[in-house]
């Protein structure tokens, strides 16, 4: 087994810091936060609600989109959110003359990201029954959690221990997923508030700036961060060889420029009236994000002979497949949209981001997030669970939303089949989550009893 130093309780100082760091496991509340969030208002919500847009045969389904909203916002914040940052914070420890203030923040930020969420999940729907009161909840919602990650950026570099030695090439991925990390929820309460005017207003908001949005949050944030991390994880702490240096950096630029182009691009496209001749930049940017995906699959080396096999290749490895899946749907869309003769379709673009969201990001936490889990546990890799249930179910249910949500658009009997989706792929969550708590919580008892 290769060493995986970062997962280690006790950080390795380095000769050139004069402090040592801290001893800290920060990681173990967020990651029952984001546990939690994703089997209440995150998979559970959004399955709910997949069961109602089938029900009425149509994604604009006006009584069921402050749902959706709901679901995504708890996805990104929660399950994602609330993994980031229990990982960055783990993987950086801080200096002992910082420890206090270290973990006053930790918990600060956790706090007011999991308020923030419990808000938004009440303020989405009833925003639309009293907007006067509950537009303003969501609005301070939506500040709580840009105040949250706040806090995180600024704990997360204040307080850390210097390794004194150089950044990897690597780390411009961290820095990018940050950056939009920031920006997406400094945005996030003009978002709420605007996308919940008067009905006529919040839909010319939405359709116009919810895409771009989207594409800051999953392709900016998630995407970015996890690139970072697994180009050098893969291979410290999973047996895949030294990723390639000028691939990797090929992705970043593509992956990164076809952000920047698709979120344009649609803003140009939707303001011109969605004529044909006006969706070239967005059209081009899928095929950008597809390169930047295949160079990234490449360059982490992931499909190469490995030293050595854990449970969690399966789902790292899964999850690349629908990484380059979700890249080939993008640049494929105008070929759909050519064929059903539309400027625009929920359902393709709800397959894409399924592909990405579920297929790709929740399957590299649950890869990632196991082995981490596993080895600040003191589980031996021989007795690491397979999670071959999770993995199945995951797969089949999102596979099944991918393709029936695209065909969708050619027979309305896709919806049918569809509805059943959203709750495989929350059993295989539940599986999964409910034994990775389990275990944490078990382990903490454990060390209290002992201590």
């Amino acid at each position: 087994m290769a060493d995986c130093p970062t997962y280690d309780r006790l950080a390795v100082s380095s000769n050139s810091v004069s402090e040592s760091a801290a001893n800290v496991e920060i990681y173990r509340p967020f990651f029952l936060a984001g546990i939690l969030t994703v089997l209440t208002a995150g998979c559970t919500l959004g399955a709910v609600a997949l069961v109602g847009i089938c029900l009425r045969g149509s994604y604009v389904a006006t009584g069921w989109t402050p749902y959706v909203l709901a679901h995504a916002n708890s996805q990104l914040y929660g399950w994602v959110g609330f993994f980031v940052m229990g990982f960055a914070l783990q993987m950086h420890p801080p200096r002992q003359s910082k420890l206090k203030l270290f973990q006053t923040l930790a918990v600060l930020s956790l706090s007011l990201m999991a308020v923030g969420l419990a808000l938004r999940f009440v303020a989405d729907p009833l925003a639309t029954q009293n907007p006067g009161t509950w537009t303003a909840v969501g609005v301070l919602s939506a500040s709580l959690q840009a105040v949250a990650v706040a806090i995180f950026l600024v704990n997360n570099t204040i307080t850390r221990q210097p390794t004194g030695e150089a950044l990897t090439w690597q780390t411009k991925f961290i820095f990018a997923s940050l950056i939009w990390f920031a920006l997406i929820a400094v945005a996030e309460p003009f978002a709420f508030a605007n996308s919940h005017q008067a009905p006529m207003d919040s839909i010319m908001f939405v359709a116009q700036w919810f895409n771009p949005l989207r594409e800051a949050q999953f392709l900016g944030f998630v995407a970015n961060m996890i690139f970072g991390i697994a180009l050098v994880k893969l291979h410290t702490c999973f047996g895949a060889k030294p990723a390639y240096r000028w691939m990797g950096n090929t992705a970043f630029v593509a992956w990164n420029l076809g952000i920047l182009l698709r979120m344009s691009g649609w803003v140009l496209y939707y303001r011109s009236g969605m004529e044909e001749t006006s969706a070239h930049l967005y059209t081009f940017s899928g095929s950008v994000l597809a390169c930047g995906a295949l160079f990234f699959v490449f360059a982490s080396r992931i499909f190469d002979p490995l030293e050595f096999s854990v449970s969690s290749h399966k789902f790292i490895k899964a999850a690349f497949v629908w990484l380059i899946v979700g890249g080939v749907l993008m640049m494929c869309e105008p070929l759909d949209l050519r064929a059903l003769s539309v400027p625009f379709s929920h359902a393709y673009i709800g397959g894409i981001r399924h592909a990405l969201t579920v297929g790709f990001i929740s399957q590299m936490i649950i890869g990632v997030g196991s082995h981490v889990i596993a080895r600040m546990n003191n589980v031996p890799d021989r007795l690491q669970k397979g999670f071959m249930a999770t993995f199945i179910l995951l797969n089949v249910g999102n596979a099944g939303r991918v393709f029936l949500e695209i065909a969708s658009d050619y027979t309305p009997r896709a919806f049918q089949f569809m509805s059943v989706t959203g709750f495989v792929e929350l059993t295989g969550m539940a599986i999964w989550g409910i034994s990775m708590a389990g275990l944490m919580i078990r382990s903490r008892r454990h060390a209290l009893a002992a201590a």
